[in-house]
């Protein structure tokens, strides 16, 4: 993939493409035509953190939804081993609603106990006004959950799995045990990333895009024989507690010799620098690196703890 200054914003999220063989849902008679419920809030997508909670926009807050009623595959916290069809599930998400509005409608209980907004999540599909709940259970990426409050769909969802149950869709056909089947790590060193792709390992979500070259930037040149690598990194972090970040900790490798190149020291508006980030909180900003003039496939890293060993990757042909 050539390097492009322009960015896609639907290469900016977790996996573009769903892997899962999409099935329609059964019409439910005597529903009538059915549309977006009245009250529900407006939000515009920004990306998949699994197969049951979202980020969204809302105004100019950032906020994290859980879908009511369902239970998708989750990633491990070390990333190394992770839960059935957590990729396909997230993946089918990012695929259908990268770009779209969402609707958010509440039902008794608002928040949940880690306080993530409590809703269900509506979405055009296909030109159709679709519950994301019961599209997830219809399709067998999510299994139904026990809910106390939040019950007004409560029949609905119990169908839709049912479905997929029977059909043997999703993680009802491919998974051991209700979902529980270690898959290979998304983002590792051996199933890289593209720029533009967010991809998340301990609750960080990180994205590498926008990046381009250049001999000269903002007053500084690189030395004989290299070249200036530029990307703007987004982070998000979605963990319990807090978490450090810092830029140094970027690192790219010559795929054609083996070189290592670290970051440089560039004079940007908006630099990543380093911090730390709390549950929900994001950041974004400028890193530079010093690479090879002869360098064209590069496999960039970030090392999520200063003396940690889960990295994430991203694959760049400069």
């Amino acid at each position: 993939m050539s390097i492009s200054h322009a960015f896609d914003r639907r290469k900016f999220l977790l996996g573009a493409i769903a892997t899962t063989s999409l099935v329609s849902i059964p019409s439910r008679a005597g529903l009538g035509q059915e549309s977006i419920p009245p009250g529900a809030i407006e939000a515009s997508f920004w990306f998949a953190i699994d197969g049951e909670k979202i980020m969204v926009r809302i105004g100019a807050e950032t906020k994290e939804v859980r879908f009511i009623g369902v239970d998708a595959p989750e990633p491990a916290p070390s990333n190394e081993e992770t839960e059935c069809y957590f990729r396909e599930s997230t993946d089918l998400l990012n695929s259908l609603l990268t770009d779209q509005t969402v609707y958010l409608e509440s039902d008794v209980e608002d928040k949940d106990g880690k306080n993530r907004l409590w809703r269900y999540v509506w979405a055009y599909v296909n030109g159709v006004p679709t519950m994301m709940s019961e599209y997830v259970l219809a399709q067998g990426t999510a299994v139904t959950r026990d809910e106390e409050k939040n019950t007004r769909y409560l029949d609905r969802l119990s169908q839709a799995q049912e479905g997929a149950k029977t059909a043997g869709l999703g993680i009802w056909g491919n998974c051991q045990g209700n979902g529980h089947l270690a898959i290979p790590r998304y983002g590792g060193k051996l199933q890289p990333g593209v720029y533009g792709e967010t991809l998340m390992a301990e609750g960080l979500a990180v994205t590498v895009s926008e990046p381009f070259v250049s001999w000269d930037y903002n007053f500084a040149t690189p030395k004989g024989g290299y070249k200036f690598l530029i990307f703007t990194a987004h982070m998000q972090y979605l963990g319990d507690g807090k978490k450090k970040y810092s830029s140094d900790r970027f690192e790219a490798r010559d795929l054609n010799t083996d070189a290592k190149h670290k970051e440089t020291f560039l004079l940007f508006e908006q630099p990543l620098g380093r911090g730390e980030l709390s549950h929900s909180s994001y950041v974004w900003g400028h890193v530079g690196l010093e690479v090879q003039e002869t360098s064209t496939n590069l496999l960039v890293q970030y090392q999520l703890d200063a003396f940690g060993d889960v990295f994430m990757y991203w694959n760049l042909t400069i």
